[in-house]
C-alpha cells in the first residue's frame, strides 16, 4: 500500500482549474493600482496579453509574458501569483511554489496566493509546507471548502490521519453528502485503522483480538469465507471469547447454513445464558420450520431486552404462524412504536388485519408500507413492490426487518 497520496498518475490535475479562476477580473485593478503612472500602458498590455494567452490555454506565451511583467514591475503580487498558476498548469511545480513564495510575500493577506503555494508544495510532495500554506489560506477564508478539502490531502500526505479526520469532518457538516469529502474521510479512517492494526501486530502477534479485527474487515468488504476463517481461528486462540461465536453464527445464517448457525448461536449462550440477540437469532432460525419453538426463544429474548424490536417483530410473525393475530398485533404496534422507520411491521400488520377481516385496516398498512418502501434504495423498493403487488394468497417470504439496523453484538 503506498505511503502517501498524490495526483502522480494523474493526467489533468483538477485543482489548476480552479486555480484558472484566482487572479483575474479585479486583480488587473490590484496590479495597475500598485504599478504607478509610469509604465501602466505597457503593464496593462502585457497583462491583458499574458491573461488572453493562459485563457486559451496558450501556458508557454502566458509564462512569456507574466515573466516581463515581473522584469518591468518586479513589486506587483498579481504577477506572481498568475505566473504560478501558469507554472501548475505545465507542471513546473518547483517554479511555481518559488514564484507563489514571492506573492505571498508581497501580498500576504490574499488567501488565493497561500492556496495555490499549497498546492505546489503538495504536488511536490512536501505535506509540512503544503500543510501550512493551506492552514494561513483557511486563516483569512475560513469558508472556502476547496482550501479545507485540500488541507485534508496534505494532512494524509504527512500522515496526519488525525488531523485529516477533524478537518474532513468539519467539512463534512457544510458538505454531508459530497463523495470526495466522504472518500478522503474514508481513506483517513482507514488509515487510522491500519496504524491501530500495524500497532496491535506489535504489541500482541499471537492475540486472538488481532484475528478479530481482520474477521471484521473481512465481513465488512463482503468477504464471508475469509471472515468465518478468522472467527474460526479466534475461537481456536481463545474458546472463551464472547460474542464471536455470534459473529461466526450470523455469517452462517446470511449464507443460509442454518444449521451451522444454531450451533454457533447455542455455543454464545453457553458462554453468556443471557444474551438476548442470540435468543433472538435462533428465534429467526427457528420460525422458519417451528413458530412454537421460535415463541420460546423470542419470548425469553424479550423478557431480557424487552425493547429489542428485531425481536418484537419476530414474536408478532410467530404469533401470526400460530393463528393468533390479535396477540400478532399488539407486538407489531409496538415495534411501530421502537423503530418508527421500519416498514415491514405495516406489511405484518396488514397480513394480520386481512386475517381478522379487517380489510380497511389491511389496506391502510399496506400503504403505509408502500410509502416507506420507497425511501429505501432501488433494489429494496423492487422488493417491497413485488411484496405490495401479492395477493393475500400468493407465497412467499415475508419482508423482515432492516437488517441494516441490526444490533451489534459486543
Amino acid at each position: 500500500m503506498p505511503a502517501m497520496l498524490g495526483f502522480r498518475r494523474c493526467a489533468v490535475f483538477p485543482e489548476v482549474k480552479l486555480a484558472f479562476h484566482l487572479g483575474t477580473g479585479v486583480a488587473l485593478v490590484w496590479m495597475l493600482a500598485g504599478a504607478g503612472a509610469r509604465g501602466q500602458e505597457t503593464a496593462r498590455n502585457l497583462f491583458t496579453e499574458a491573461q488572453a494567452a493562459k485563457d486559451r490555454g496558450d501556458w508557454r506565451e502566458a509564462e512569456s509574458k507574466y515573466r516581463e511583467l515581473i522584469r518591468r514591475s518586479p513589486d506587483l503580487a498579481n504577477a506572481y501569483h498568475n505566473l504560478g498558476i501558469v507554472y501548475l498548469a505545465e507542471h513546473k511545480n518547483r517554479e511555481a511554489a518559488d514564484v507563489l513564495a514571492q506573492a505571498v510575500k508581497l501580498a500576504p493577506r490574499e488567501a488565493g496566493g497561500w492556496f495555490l503555494q499549497g498546492l505546489a508544495y503538495y504536488r511536490l510532495y512536501a505535506p509540512s509546507k503544503a500543510v501550512a500554506a493551506f492552514q494561513t489560506a483557511r486563516r483569512l477564508n475560513p469558508a472556502d471548502k476547496n482550501v479545507q478539502l485540500y488541507l485534508a490531502k496534505a494532512q494524509i500526505q504527512m500522515r496526519d490521519y488525525e488531523g485529516a479526520e477533524r478537518t474532513l469532518q468539519q467539512l463534512a457538516q457544510s458538505s454531508p453528502n459530497d463523495p470526495v469529502v466522504l472518500y478522503n474521510l474514508g481513506v483517513a479512517h482507514m488509515k487510522l485503522m491500519l496504524e491501530d492494526i500495524d500497532r496491535l501486530s506489535r504489541v500482541a502477534p499471537q492475540s486472538y483480538l488481532l484475528l478479530l479485527i481482520l474477521a471484521q474487515d473481512a465481513e465488512t468488504r463482503g468477504d464471508d469465507e475469509a471472515a468465518a476463517r478468522f472467527y474460526r481461528q479466534a475461537l481456536h486462540a481463545n474458546p472463551a471469547a464472547v460474542g464471536v461465536h455470534y459473529a461466526l453464527g450470523s455469517i452462517y445464517a446470511n449464507s443460509g447454513k442454518y444449521d451451522d448457525a444454531a450451533q454457533e448461536f447455542r455455543a454464545e449462550l453457553q458462554l453468556d445464558p443471557h444474551d438476548s440477540l442470540a435468543l433472538w437469532k435462533l428465534g429467526e432460525i427457528a420460525l422458519r420450520t417451528d413458530p412454537r419453538s421460535a415463541c420460546r426463544y423470542l419470548e425469553s429474548a424479550l423478557t431480557l431486552t424487552p425493547d429489542l424490536p428485531q425481536a418484537r417483530l419476530a414474536y408478532g410473525r410467530a404469533l401470526l404462524q400460530l393463528g393468533e393475530p390479535e396477540k400478532a398485533i399488539q407486538q407489531f404496534e409496538r415495534v411501530e412504536r421502537l423503530a418508527p422507520e421500519e416498514d415491514s411491521v405495516h406489511y405484518h400488520l396488514a397480513t394480520a388485519y386481512r386475517q381478522l377481516g379487517h380489510l380497511q385496516q389491511a389496506e391502510a398498512e399496506m400503504a403505509r408500507f408502500q410509502q416507506l418502501a420507497r425511501k429505501k434504495s432501488a433494489i429494496t423498493q423492487a422488493a417491497a413492490r413485488r411484496q405490495v403487488e401479492m395477493t393475500q394468497d400468493a407465497v412467499g417470504p415475508p419482508p423482515d426487518f432492516d437488517t441494516s439496523r441490526n444490533p451489534v453484538h459486543h
